[in-house]
């Protein structure tokens, strides 16, 4: 018998095709992953420390408020405030010269001319000592408590080495670094320091987009990557710390700068300096999107530290506009600060801290318009650029204004923690940017660290590279341990027999009164310092707490406070 015939082979699903993308995204390592969903990060550690130590902080604290109450200051803050100006006179007189309490307001807002940020500041090689006369530093502190950013100029002077491109191409021309074509946001990694700098003094020689064939806008941010740059580069490393003004925040060792007191059992944070070059037009110029112009080297951000941002070198020469963007004139006009034709250096654009919402609400306006999609938060994310349209709508419909102005060569630019700022360069230039945490600002940065904390996993922002609540635990550490009074030799001997008779060894694990306050006063205290409770008195887990500071505390603190039998 005839075999049945076999049954029809059903046909193979076609496969998809893979994605078309351009040769310059399989960079391998470069690749960055998808971002996952939103989530807020828990860190088990935030605070660095032993609980033991953590305890013994919280003690000292404790016991100097009560040797040093807030009330003995009292009748010091109500002096102050009886000498101030109250608002209402401030009101009445201008309501009676003619103006209006919106006139008032206009008073109190800060100034936001660009030269009004700038301010004098005593050289080494006009015969200063270094750190500026205590005038300069109580002004630039007073502007710094304020909020407000601080531009100090003709630091050049005071450098004793070449900044500029040819002392890096002699020693580090043929290492290779990742940099970042402004047009388009992607990766370079295929070139070279050499082919950077060759850019940087020929404009011609600039190397084009392989997709638009178009001259890449490059930045190389964040030099050296992995180094730090007193290794690198020691004798630059010199030069720069010999220049910079106010080391009380500046220097790494500075009396202001939090930064000082981090633990060195402890992997510190990389607060720089690093090196940030990058090509510069005056002309307005494009990028991937012709609807739309782009026109800036480093879109608007905030940084969760405070910062100092010094040029060191500019290239005044020609800066090689490209045939394609917009040539004329009108180009060159801004509204603020007149013709850019002979300007040299970079645009900065500065918003206060408080102004952030607002932006916020104008960039979540700007992206339902231009379809654009915002995963998180469009600040952090860098995705907007401010240009003339953007700022005048900025001001008009949500009365929001920011300090303008452009860096030359030698400025030193000062921003505080938070402050969202962006930049577009006018000419190819070297900036150096250094990190450190002020005490005015040290507030922000753990807000920003929380703010970072809530971020999409994998984002760039979300790890906490700051570690600003231990730098601020062993700050307060330090500061109690000065505080403290002394003790006599005696008395400091025999607290340590007792201390060795009652067994305490090394646990991490904080035990007796320790353990008592640290408890109170770290887990089971809302934001304002208040006791969380429940109607009985108990914490959260049926333990009873108390709601003021212990008595054997505040005993102790008296007896200290009495005179000396004579």
């Amino acid at each position: 018998a005839a075999r049945p015939p076999p049954p029809p082979r059903r046909p193979r699903p076609a496969k998809p095709k893979p994605p078309r993308i351009s040769w310059r995204d399989l960079g391998g390592e470069e690749a960055e992953e998808a971002p996952a969903a939103a989530h807020e990060h828990v860190y088990a550690r935030a605070v660095k420390s032993r609980p033991r130590d953590v305890g013994e902080v919280v003690e000292r604290v404790e016991y100097l408020l009560a040797l040093h109450p807030p009330e003995d200051h009292a009748d010091q803050l109500a002096s102050a405030h009886a000498h101030a100006p109250p608002l209402a006179a401030l009101h009445a007189a201008l309501e009676g010269a003619g103006g209006t309490r919106a006139a008032a307001a206009a008073a109190a807002a800060p100034a936001f001319g660009g030269e009004a940020l700038r301010m004098s500041y005593t050289l080494r090689s006009a015969g200063g000592r270094g750190g500026g006369t205590a005038a300069e530093l109580a002004e630039f502190q007073a502007r710094w408590r304020r909020g407000e950013p601080v531009v100090v100029g003709s630091l050049d002077r005071e450098f004793q080495l070449p900044w500029g491109p040819h002392g890096f191409l002699e020693r580090f021309g043929a290492e290779q670094v990742n940099m970042i074509d402004c047009r388009d946001g992607k990766s370079v990694h295929w070139l070279t320091l050499a082919h950077f700098f060759a850019g940087y003094t020929k404009p011609w020689t600039r190397a084009k987009c392989p997709d638009t064939f178009r001259r890449m806008m490059l930045k190389l941010k964040d030099w050296p990557p992995n180094t730090d740059f007193r290794d690198k580069m020691p004798e630059y490393f010199d030069d720069l710390m010999e220049a910079l003004p106010f080391p009380q925040y500046t220097h790494r060792d500075g009396v202001l700068n939090l930064a000082r007191h981090f633990p060195p059992d402890c992997v510190p944070p990389d607060l720089g300096p690093k090196m940030y070059n990058g090509f510069g037009q005056k002309h307005a110029w494009r990028g991937m999107d012709p609807a739309v112009a782009k026109g800036g080297h480093t879109n608007l951000h905030c940084d969760v530290s405070d910062a100092v941002n010094v040029m060191v070198d500019v290239y005044e020469g020609d800066d090689g506009d490209d045939s394609e963007d917009e040539t004329d004139e009108a180009s060159l006009a801004d509204a603020e600060l007149g013709s850019l034709s002979c300007q040299h250096g970079a645009i900065w654009d500065i918003y206060r801290w408080q102004d952030t919402e607002a932006i916020l609400q104008l960039l979540h306006a700007v992206a339902r318009e231009r379809d654009v999609e915002i995963t998180s938060n469009p600040i952090h994310d860098q995705l907007f650029y401010l240009d003339d349209t953007l700022r005048k709508r900025l001001r008009d419909q949500y009365k929001v204004r920011g300090w303008r102005f452009v860096q030359r060569r030698g400025d030193a630019v000062f921003i505080p923690a938070g402050c969202p700022h962006q930049v577009r360069n006018l000419s190819s230039c070297v900036k150096v940017a250094l990190d450190f945490v002020s005490p005015e600002n040290a507030h922000r940065c753990v807000h920003l660290t929380d703010e970072f904390a809530k971020l999409p996993r994998g984002h760039h922002l979300s790890e906490d590279k700051l570690q600003v609540k231990t730098m601020l635990l062993h700050t307060m550490k330090h500061l109690t341990e000065a505080l403290m009074p002394r003790r006599q030799p005696a008395e400091a001997e025999g607290a340590e027999e007792a201390s060795l008779a009652a067994g305490s060894g090394e646990s991490d694990e904080p035990d007796g009164a320790i353990g008592e306050l640290a408890r109170g006063a770290l887990l089971f205290r809302d934001d304002l310092g208040r006791p969380r409770c429940d109607e009985f008195g108990n914490d959260p887990y049926g333990r009873p707490i108390w709601n003021a500071i212990p008595t054997w505390l505040v005993e102790e603190a008296q007896a200290a406070r009495q005179p000396a039998p004579a």
